[in-house]
């Protein structure tokens, strides 16, 4: 099946969402572009997030597992494990582990939108994005660091023998 806005080629689901726009919405004086539906999607999901109107977080949550999930699905079916997929699932459970102080959260103004576009930034499909550069920086060291001694405290300690 080929659209007309792909050129020929098959049709990718955007296509196909924005061939369902095109279809339903009365002519708004102006082409409806792939940049205008996903400026008013993350549009939409920015104010969402930003009032924290019910079920923020668990949009946040949602698209923040969807698009990682899939690419690293991918990866896997390729037999091939980027750094940028390690990377994001580590810093994935770094911030799940940091939600867990919830009294400090409850202050942080608009942190479902902070959270949303930080993790946008990680999942981002570029050589250096935002996961590569906060792993790479910040946790790999942190993460050496605590290797080093947690080794170090393992070779003092005997486990006892069973019978």
């Amino acid at each position: 099946m080929a659209t007309a806005m792909s050129g020929g080629a098959p049709a990718m689901p955007y296509s196909l969402f924005l061939g369902f726009v095109h279809r339903n919405i009365p002519p708004l004086g102006f082409p409806v572009t792939e940049m205008h539906v996903t400026g008013a999607f993350w549009g939409l999901a920015a104010l969402w997030t930003a009032t924290d109107f019910y079920g923020s977080s668990l949009l946040v949550t949602v698209l923040s597992l969807v698009y990682p999930a899939w690419m690293s699905y991918k990866a896997e079916v390729a037999g091939k494990y980027p750094i940028q997929w390690i990377a994001y699932w580590i810093i994935f459970a770094v911030v799940y582990m940091f939600e867990f102080l919830s009294f400090l959260i409850e202050y942080i103004p608009i942190y479902q939108t902070f959270k949303l576009a930080f993790f946008l930034w990680c999942m981002y499909p570029c050589a250096n994005n935002g996961s590569v550069v906060v792993y790479s920086n910040a946790l790999k060291p942190a993460l050496a660091a605590l290797d080093q001694w947690v080794g170090s405290i393992k070779k003092g300690v005997e486990f006892p023998k069973e019978d």
